[in-house]
């Protein structure tokens, strides 16, 4: 009996094993996709970078005009 439970768990185990390795598999092919397409297309300037300057008199930073 201890060896049928042995390949019994040997089994489960390794499609424990495949069923995970796919599933992160996927996950990162999905993620790769999305760092591709940022790649390639860019934000098209939907993104704004707003830059700022230290006021002398009070040392408190504020928008560049």
């Amino acid at each position: 009996m201890g060896a049928v439970t042995t390949l019994i768990a040997t089994v489960a185990a390794t499609a424990g094993a495949v069923a995970a390795f796919r599933y992160v598999d996927k996950k990162r092919r999905d993620f790769q996709d999305i760092l591709n397409t940022h790649r390639r297309d860019g934000d098209k300037g939907k993104s704004t970078v707003i830059d700022y300057e230290r006021d002398p008199e009070s040392g408190v930073f504020k928008p560049k005009q």
